[in-house]
């Protein structure tokens, strides 16, 4: 489980908030608001990727 090191409080994945933008993921914790993580979006396969 989650714990946020500015209030304590401890949640499950589907407690934190998300915001997902076009490159990066940031989540927050759902009572105080600090910041948890922010991590990049891996989306698709690459251009380059020529498979069918």
């Amino acid at each position: 489980m989650p714990t946020c090191n500015h209030c304590d409080g401890e949640f499950t994945a589907d407690d934190l908030v998300r915001h997902e933008y076009e490159r990066v993921i940031v989540v927050h914790c759902p009572d105080c608001g600090c910041v948890l993580g922010q991590y990049n979006r891996h989306s698709g396969p690459p251009k380059t990727d020529r498979r069918r």
